[in-house]
């Protein structure tokens, strides 16, 4: 299957291909200029994010917990620096190539247009208008040798003027047999041209197209095939951001999280003081015993209760 060889009649179809991929092109286009832009936004949101969360007042002790969030930050950070460099790359790279692929799919239908209208209008030139122009003249001069052969037969018959009628008679059929022979090799070269169009120049022209159509098809595939690279997640860059986080985390460690505090905030043991009954309750008092509890019937029956 070829476009040279299935395709010779099917160029309104051909035009409504490179329309419908030239549609999808942009489509693309447009999804690309999207994801860079969203991807430089994200970046920018986990920059901003870093750097007020730095601002943070620090603890005045070696904590776990603050150790990992610090290394959480931080690669967080590298996260941000990664995604704005990847934006950049999808940027530069596959959508400035999409741009260009574009460009010259543009060029490749303006020029195979051109290049049909032109075989088309040579091979209706040579086929049909030049055929029907020497058809006509072709009429013409047979009207006018059988009007001059007429006029010559009268001129016999009257016997006036017969050699000037026998000139014009054969001036006339000169220009009819020269015209005839005209039109003869008009038509072998019609069959030529129609011949040559059929098999060689549409099949050529058709092909040529074929090959370009799949050489962008080609580079198109280069192209997402390279915006699916920078923009994978699962980049070694970006993988290690990721895997740093989660070992940062992990080293947050409950039993360690106190000890640097606890040296920090040691505080020396001092004595209590000693609890005693404070014998000056008893100055003003009728003899009551320090440290004892009073039984009698005053408080027994508080001290049952």
């Amino acid at each position: 299957m070829g476009f040279g060889r299935d395709l010779r009649n099917s160029h309104e179809g051909l035009l409504k291909l490179q329309d419908w991929e030239l549609k999808l092109l942009e489509t693309v286009k447009r999804f690309m200029t999207l994801r860079v832009k969203s991807d430089k936004e994200y970046a920018a949101l986990l920059l901003s994010m870093t750097q007020q969360t730095e601002k943070q007042e620090a603890a005045d002790y070696v904590s776990t917990v603050s150790k990992s969030w610090s290394q959480v930050i931080r690669q967080t950070e590298a996260l941000g620096r990664v995604m704005r460099s990847h934006a950049d790359d999808l940027n530069s790279g596959p959508l400035h190539r999409l741009a260009t692929l574009i460009r010259d799919k543009q060029q490749v239908k303006k020029s195979y247009q051109s290049l049909h209208q032109q075989l088309e209008s040579h091979n209706h030139k040579v086929t049909r208008s030049d055929l029907e122009k020497l058809k006509a003249t072709y009429r013409q001069l047979s009207r006018d040798a059988n009007n001059a052969k007429e006029k010559y037969r009268e001129a016999l018959a009257k016997g006036r003027e017969a050699e000037r009628a026998r000139e014009r008679y054969d001036k006339a059929t000169a220009k009819l047999h020269n015209l005839h022979n005209q039109y003869v090799l008009a038509l072998c070269s019609a069959r030529t041209q129609q011949d040559e169009h059929r098999r060689r120049a549409a099949p050529a022209l058709l092909d040529a197209l074929q090959r370009m159509q799949e050489d962008m098809t080609l580079a198109l595939r280069s192209i997402l095939e390279e915006y699916c690279e920078i923009s994978s997640l699962l980049t070694e860059e970006i993988v290690k951001v990721h895997q740093e986080i989660s070992a940062a985390v992990q080293q947050i460690d409950p039993l360690a999280e106190y000890q640097h505090f606890i040296d920090a905030y040691r505080s020396p043991e001092t004595p209590e003081p000693s609890v005693e009954f404070d014998t000056s309750l008893l100055e003003e008092t009728d003899n009551l015993p320090a440290n004892e509890i009073l039984w009698n019937t005053l408080t027994a029956d508080s001290l049952q209760a």
